[in-house]
Parts: C-alpha cells; structure tokens; sequence
C-alpha cells in the first residue's frame, strides 16, 4: 500500500497541471504547477468557483461537468487567460473523480499546445491525404518503450512525449503491464506513474541493437 501522504505530495507538486472539481463548478485541489502557470495560489481559488471561467453558467463548465456526471472523460482544446490577463492556449483532459462507484468531481489535467510536440496528440481531423501512414501495434508499443525508458512517466507524459494520443497510450500500457514490461509504480485519482521492468530495459536495449545493425546496413 502506498502512503496518501505521499501520493498527495507527488501530484502536488507534479510538473503536469492538474485541478479538480466538484460537481458544482468549485475547486477542490490546485497543484504547483496550476498556480505557476495561472498566477492564482491554492489559497485562493480552493472552495472557489473555477477562476478561469466568467460564471457558473458557462457553456464550456457546463459540458465538462455534464460529461462528468455521466462517468465520461472528454479531451479539448481551449483558450484561457492567468490572472494577469495573458492568453493561455491549452488542452484539456477531464476524468470523473470517484468514491466508491458515486462520481464526485472532475480531474483535469491541463496542457500548453503550444509545447505539444505533434498535432495528431489534439486529436484533430485531418483530411486523408495528410495522414501519416497507420503504426503498427508493435510500432506503437515499441516507441512507448522507449519513451519511458527517459524517465517514470505519467500517461501524459507519455502521450506528450511520443505523440500517440493519450487514449491509445493507456490501451497500451495495460498490455504492456501483461507482458511485464511496464510497472505502475503509483496511482490515484488523479494520476498513475509507471517505468519499465527489468524485460522493459532489455528489450530497449535490444531495440538500440537493432537500430545500430541497420544504420550499418545503410552505411
């Protein structure tokens, strides 16, 4: 067992953005990272209306809590202002908060898009002619391998990092659990963290062999 001491510290002070909400628009939890990028202190803003809306009658609060209520997580991309007043371009990630089976809030992960590394993470429909080729399975579960193999990394670091939509990274991630060569080394409401195993780091390195064999190959 983990301790919630512990966890409450780590997601804290996680670099990712990440708030949450009750069932009526108010915060609930406020990390580090939250307060340094929209300039308001958890002081301020827990117990609070969300402070990045007008009113609570907000079409984009309505829909994430309505979403919510119906135990449904939603992904989108909006605009929003700190507490100075400057334009923040963000993508959102929303999941019901649970205790037991009752859904009592939200947690929204939040990112810039403008750090995003590919567009294909926003989820946006390109026209046929402008999609990348398909990834394999194979394809794709190799290059989460190796993207976790930088550092203990959270779904969305993930997602960020290798440009597979979050969706599909979590999807594979169980698989790759199964076949251990992933761990979950910590998880909670609102975030889960994983490494690679011990298989995880000598397939990665079998991976760097092979890549070496072909660059050989081509030179």
């Amino acid at each position: 067992m983990y301790d919630e001491n512990l966890v409450l510290n780590i997601v804290k002070n996680s670099k990712e953005i990440i708030i949450a909400l009750d069932l009526d628009g108010n915060v609930i939890f406020w990390n580090k990272a939250a307060e340094d990028i929209f300039g308001y202190e958890g002081k301020e803003v827990l117990g609070k209306l969300y402070p990045l809306v007008k009113n609570k009658f907000s079409y984009e609060l309505e829909t994430i809590l309505n979403k919510t209520r119906n135990k449904e997580a939603i992904t989108f991309r909006t605009q929003k202002q700190d507490k100075e007043g400057n334009e923040l371009d963000l993508i959102l990630n929303t999941n019901p908060l649970y205790k037991n089976d009752l859904v009592i809030g939200v947690s929204i992960i939040i990112q810039q898009a403008d750090i995003l590394r590919k567009v294909s993470y926003l989820s946006i429909d390109i026209q046929p002619e402008s999609r990348e080729p398909k990834r394999t399975f194979n394809v794709i579960r190799d290059l989460i391998i190796l993207t976790i193999a930088e550092d203990k990394k959270t779904i969305n670091q993930i997602s960020t990092d290798s440009g597979i939509n979050w969706r599909t990274v979590e999807k594979h991630l169980t698989y790759l659990i199964g076949k251990k060569f992933v761990s979950e080394i910590f998880s909670s409401e609102y975030v889960r963290i994983f490494e690679l195993t011990t298989q995880g780091k000598n397939h990665v390195a079998k991976l760097k062999t092979e890549n070496y064999k072909d660059c050989d190959k081509k030179t």
